[in-house]
């Protein structure tokens, strides 16, 4: 496949989302034609908040609607699909199992049968996620060939059975669709503040109590992933796909970070004073230990990660400084 993203076509599901936002800011810096697939678009989108929706052709509707899907592809001839749209929060996944379940794998397959039943559409990349692997407390890196752990929520089985149809589609039908598994992603724009980088961030900004909930106890261990590398990601797979379509590969750090040791890291770099962060949950006999082998993406896809953690956190620190009385 040609790395040349000039007036290509590019359909992003999920658009108006945290990753999805930031996908299309990176498509459009590398001059693609992008097209935005999403049921709507809040004004706290980062693409909204970063002045670049206008430059998105957005498009109103549901994974779900197969008439919508096939409709788009044709009509604006997309090329390459970017397939992120999904219910990313865990916790909530307990709460409407079933919409998680139809979002999230009803939804893939219904974007891979559009794929599968147009003429215009050539190449998919598929957002999977490191829940595929289930939860896991061994201190070693995660390999794509680890098969899934028992987990704790809807969220990842949901991600897992879409994560199998897309490769299974690639080897069946023959289409060039792959698969980026991620950790925990960071950065400007995210605004779900139960995760710990923008909840942290919102606690310093405000001046409130450094309380992290009951959610975790400080122990845990995860691999952080800043935003603009997870970006990259995609486009490098989707470069890939003549010797990648049907694989699945990693993305991440390739080493962990505690909860507690990620929130002390966000205090000292706001303002040089290390807080101590309160964490509520329960004391864990044996700790969560989360983090991705990324190997396979530096030999395959020459990819890496370009942002050191702490120069991550100082560009969303800033963007939080001067965009949170908008979110």
């Amino acid at each position: 496949m040609s790395h040349d993203w000039t007036g290509r076509p590019c359909l992003v599901t999920g658009a108006a989302g945290f990753g999805g936002s930031h996908l299309c800011a990176s498509l459009l810096g590398l001059g693609a034609k992008v097209y935005g697939l999403d049921r709507v678009f809040p004004r706290n989108s980062y693409l909204t908040l970063q002045g670049l929706a206008a430059r998105v052709d957005f498009v109103q509707g549901d994974i779900r609607d197969l008439d919508l899907l096939r409709s788009v592809l044709e009509r604006f001839e997309i090329d390459t699909i970017f397939h992120l749209a999904a219910q990313p929060i865990a916790p909530m996944s307990n709460v409407i199992p079933l919409e998680t379940l139809s979002v999230n794998a009803m939804g893939t397959y219904l974007v891979l049968e559009a794929m599968r039943t147009t003429s215009r559409a050539k190449h998919l990349v598929f957002a999977s996620s490191g829940a595929y692997y289930g939860t896991t407390t061994t201190d070693r890196p995660i390999h794509e060939d680890d098969a899934p752990a028992p987990a704790s929520n809807i969220y990842a089985p949901s991600k897992v059975a879409g994560d199998v149809a897309v490769r299974a589609y690639a080897k069946v039908f023959g289409l060039q669709a792959g698969v980026c598994r991620f950790m925990n992603t960071y950065g400007p724009g995210d605004t779900n503040f139960s995760r710990i980088v923008p909840r942290a961030i919102r606690s310093l900004i405000r001046g409130s109590a450094y309380d992290f909930g009951d959610r975790d106890d400080g122990t845990t261990r995860l691999d952080y992933l800043f935003i603009r590398d997870m970006s990259n990601s995609y486009i490098k797979l989707a470069e890939h796909l003549d010797v990648a379509a049907g694989e699945a590969f990693n993305f991440g750090r390739g080493h962990p970070v505690s909860t507690s040791e990620m929130t002390k890291l966000v205090s000292r770099v706001f303002d040089g004073r290390e807080r101590e962060p309160i964490f509520h949950g329960e004391r864990r006999a044996t700790p969560i230990v989360k983090y991705l082998d990324i190997g396979k993406a530096k030999r395959v896809l020459d990819w890496q990660p370009t942002t050191a953690l702490e120069q991550g956190i100082a560009e969303t620190i800033d963007w939080y400084r001067r965009t949170l009385d908008q979110l």
